[in-house]
């Protein structure tokens, strides 16, 4: 399995789990992975930087993704955990493509990033 699909099929797992209300993945680590591209795609909602709904650890790892060109990955704590879940289900979620991952796309000038939750093994 290639880096992309895992991913996605991760993203989706979470996204899945928090719409069935199955919260299984709230009771082990968990991080919030922001995946950087030029561009957010052109069907998705899309969330600016800037919007007061962004902040913590999501607006940190958006940045140091844009910045660095990289994927960025911090680990929650519990605290953390609940506050950022609680911050993904007022963003708009995309469920990917063959170019772009699944995730909450947020912006900053040009440039975006894909935002998911990953569990930790």
């Amino acid at each position: 399995m290639n880096r992309r699909t895992l991913l996605t099929t991760t993203a989706c797992g979470v996204v899945l789990a928090g719409c069935l209300g199955n919260n299984d993945f709230e009771d082990g680590p968990t991080s919030v992975v922001a995946h950087p591209y030029d561009t957010a795609p052109p069907e998705a909602s899309t969330t600016s930087v800037d919007d007061p709904k962004i902040e913590g650890v999501i607006k940190e790892v958006v940045v140091e993704a844009i910045e660095t060109n990289a994927t960025a990955t911090q680990r929650l704590d519990e605290e953390e955990r609940e506050a950022v879940t609680d911050q993904f289900d007022e963003l708009p979620w995309y469920e990917g493509d063959d170019e772009f991952s699944s995730g909450a796309y947020v912006t900053r000038d040009d440039d975006a990033a894909a935002v998911f939750l990953e569990v930790l093994e």
